[in-house]
């Protein structure tokens, strides 16, 4: 009787063991970074909005332009010259022995020529205002899109908590998972438009220009 206790003791013993082994870890759904952070830690930090002079960096662009005063170069040149009188000539003004001579040059600008400066002209800073507004517009974005990211975040680690205490299902964390995807591909589609504009910005300028138009415009924008 005692043995048999003691086979049946083994036996269960046996089929725990063995049942054990083939419980393995549910799958866990990763969050977008894989970062394991508390969700009560997650917390947006403020980001008030900056106000930019959109006016100023317009007219700095404007003013580091290398392109030189159209103005007109004129050239004088003054001679004498020596003319014999004949016998038979009567004598007047203009054939004394001896006079002098003024020659001015100028080069030509046509009516045409100079509205396609002015043109170039105006286009030039319609083009500054665009990369100006451009910027402006993707700074906003980026601001706005780093807030939202910090949100989702902490949805998305709370979510995956929830799916791991078997609360809801894992439709939850998956969509807040997209989430986070899609605002950071916002945040990196917006710094790509500012480093794009600002590229643009600073080389309208001369060399010796960039560096100093490239400090200004970070300190305006950021």
């Amino acid at each position: 009787m005692q043995a048999n206790k003691i086979k049946t003791a083994l036996f269960l013993a046996i089929a725990i063991n063995a049942h054990a082994e083939e419980i393995k870890t549910p799958y866990q759904v990763p969050t977008f970074t894989g970062e394991n952070i508390d969700f009560h830690e997650i917390k947006p930090e403020p980001n008030p909005a900056k106000t930019v002079d959109a006016d100023l960096i317009v007219k700095t662009v404007n003013a580091c332009y290398p392109v030189p005063a159209m103005n007109l170069d004129v050239s004088v040149k003054v001679g004498t010259n020596y003319r014999p009188i004949n016998a038979n000539t009567i004598q007047t003004a203009d054939s004394a022995n001896y006079y002098a001579g003024v020659v001015a040059s100028m080069p030509l600008y046509s009516g045409v020529e100079i509205d396609k400066e002015q043109k170039l002209a105006i286009d030039r800073k319609e083009k500054t205002a665009g990369l100006v507004a451009q910027m402006l517009t993707a700074l906003s974005t980026k601001r706005r899109a780093e807030r939202m990211l910090t949100l989702y975040a902490s949805l998305e680690k709370r979510s995956q908590k929830r799916v791991a205490d078997g609360i809801v299902a894992v439709d939850e964390q998956i969509g807040y998972l997209e989430k986070v995807a899609t605002t950071r591909g916002e945040l990196d589609g917006a710094n790509a438009q500012i480093e794009g504009a600002r590229l643009a910005l600073i080389h309208q300028c001369t060399d010796n220009d960039i560096e100093r138009l490239n400090n200004f415009i970070l300190s305006e924008i950021f």
